[in-house]
């Protein structure tokens, strides 16, 4: 099966300066169809420079489309995952967010809040299928950068929750990255060293499984079970000499030590100790 369409559409800008402290920049795009129909996107944001180091973004997006096209058609030699999707509604999507930049350990806050209505997922069985009342979802977090002397360490911290729904998009609740890293100069100022360790984590959540088949994520089933809750830490050495760059790196070195308990995705193991 194929399909096609022609669209029409249109897209139209808008950038605004007030004093030199104030930026507006605002964008929209709307196309129409008769297979897909109707596709809106807005975008808006708002920076405010009201002191010399605090920084205001604000942010409000929307978007109202057809899902993917994974959702609405799919052949395959398997029957069961042949599936012409018809009824599909437009996945409407709306965020409001922001963050403040402060001078105190180049640090950030943000917020993030999204309302998906007729949100798109595949099922346990892998087949199309819509929500039947809007999903919500909150994110709070941070990031700073701490310097002493030679030595480093940023971090970005996440929190985040479906308000409802959430068997519909299973997530960590919590989302942490750091890079611990000594830098310097070396050979006269002639070359740049930094090193370091590099850490992830997000804690354990019954994750969806995912389906090679459709190349896509489905609800977990069963026989399913939880990921996470296990850091992964990387080591590198950055060596610049004026236009040479060495770059050594070995990911997920905690596993020359223990046993590699840490997935993408269930079934799905992230590498053993590799060095690049």
């Amino acid at each position: 099966s194929e399909i096609k369409e022609g669209r029409l559409g249109a897209v139209g800008n808008l950038m605004m300066n007030l004093w030199d402290k104030v930026d507006w920049v605002s964008g929209l795009e709307y196309s129409n169809g008769k297979e897909f129909g109707n596709f809106i996107r807005s975008e808006n944001r708002l920076k405010i420079q009201f002191l010399k180091d605090y920084i205001l973004n604000a942010k409000v997006n929307f978007q109202s489309a057809n899902p993917s096209f994974n959702y609405l058609l799919n052949t395959s030699v398997y029957k069961k995952y042949n599936y012409y999707y018809s009824d599909a509604q437009n996945e409407t999507v709306m965020e409001l967010g922001g963050d403040i930049a402060l001078k105190w350990f180049d640090s950030k806050l943000f917020a993030n809040y999204f309302r998906i209505d007729n949100y798109a997922y595949f099922d346990a069985d892998g087949q199309p299928n819509q929500s039947g009342s809007s999903m919500n979802i909150s994110q709070i977090g941070g990031e700073a950068t701490l310097t002493w002397k030679k030595f480093n360490f940023n971090t970005k911290l996440l929190f985040q929750s479906a308000i409802n729904n959430k068997d519909l998009y299973p997530m960590p609740s919590f989302v942490g990255r750091a890079n611990i890293y000594w830098q310097t100069k070396a050979f006269k100022n002639a070359a740049e060293i930094q090193t370091g360790i590099k850490a992830y984590y997000f804690s354990k959540f019954d994750s969806r499984d995912f389906l090679p088949i459709l190349n896509e994520f489905v609800l977990p089933n069963s026989s399913a079970y939880s990921i996470g809750g296990e850091p992964i830490l990387d080591i590198y050495f950055n060596l610049k000499v004026k236009t040479m760059r060495i770059y050594v790196e070995g990911q997920n070195f905690t596993e020359i030590f223990s046993q590699n308990k840490s997935f993408t995705a269930p079934y799905y193991p992230i590498n053993d100790f590799r060095l690049n």
